[in-house]
């Protein structure tokens, strides 16, 4: 939906909704058949995609994602991330910087590159400040 990639409130939403949804519906909400991310460094396609969304929901409480920083041109959309979350009994704070490009028709991401960073919580080297 384009109301997740044109504005900072909707790429909120779309971040706070992504591990509290159904893995397929969000993703199917947010991003085209053919769309990619390419996180770190390492492709993953639109299943594997799916399918890392619904471990993160396993694993992930305490979601706490704030988006600092957002910017669409045209087809190009920019935002950083910060925030915390507690995976496996752990406290995590991340701090994320993700480009993407937009079909213009359907908001929907085509693609995903994205850099983020964890640490422990309290570390001062995360991303919840």
């Amino acid at each position: 939906m384009s109301e997740y990639t044109s504005t900072i409130e909707g790429y909120q939403r779309a971040m706070e909704s992504s591990l509290a949804s159904d893995p397929r519906q969000w993703v199917e909400a947010t991003a085209l058949p053919t769309f990619y991310q390419i996180m770190n460094g390492e492709r993953v396609d639109y299943e594997a995609y799916v399918k890392h969304i619904g471990d993160m929901q396993a694993n992930t409480k305490d979601y706490k994602p704030i988006v600092q920083q957002f910017l669409r041109d045209g087809d190009q959309l920019a935002a950083r991330v910060k925030g915390s979350l507690n995976m496996g009994g752990t406290d995590i704070e991340y701090e994320a910087f993700m480009f993407a490009k937009v079909d213009k028709e359907t908001g929907k991401m085509e693609w995903l590159i994205e850099r983020a960073v964890t640490s422990p919580a309290g570390s001062g080297t995360g991303g919840a400040n």
